[in-house]
């Protein structure tokens, strides 16, 4: 198994315990199918930004392919969304502390 192959088994693994034993997703309810749990990619585009979560557990519903994103994934997901944008707001704050520091040495 390569160094990536583990890494994202163990971010599935990760995320697969946020769900614990739950059995709630049994029946896809688009079409009545079974569903599995795999790995899957989740996407977002907010303010010209394209955040990615890869490698994550949802429910793959085998006939339709409808995929169901169990609540503490999306939590997840969400959490990790404002970290970056907090970050980001932080990051612009203190650039422009640094430049009104640097204008006001002129």
């Amino acid at each position: 198994m390569t160094k990536n192959n583990q890494d994202q088994d163990e971010s599935f693994e990760k995320y697969k315990d946020l769900l614990g034993n739950s059995e709630a997703f049994k029946e896809c309810e688009a079409c009545g199918g079974s569903l599995e749990l795999e790995k899957v990619n989740l996407e977002d585009y907010q303010g010209g930004r394209l955040y990615m979560m890869e490698n994550v557990p949802a429910y793959v519903c085998q006939d339709c392919a409808e995929i169901w994103v169990p609540e503490p994934i999306m939590e997840e997901f969400e959490k990790m969304i404002e970290t970056v944008k907090q970050k980001k707001k932080t990051a612009q704050k203190t650039k422009a502390k640094k430049k009104g520091e640097k204008d006001g040495n002129k």
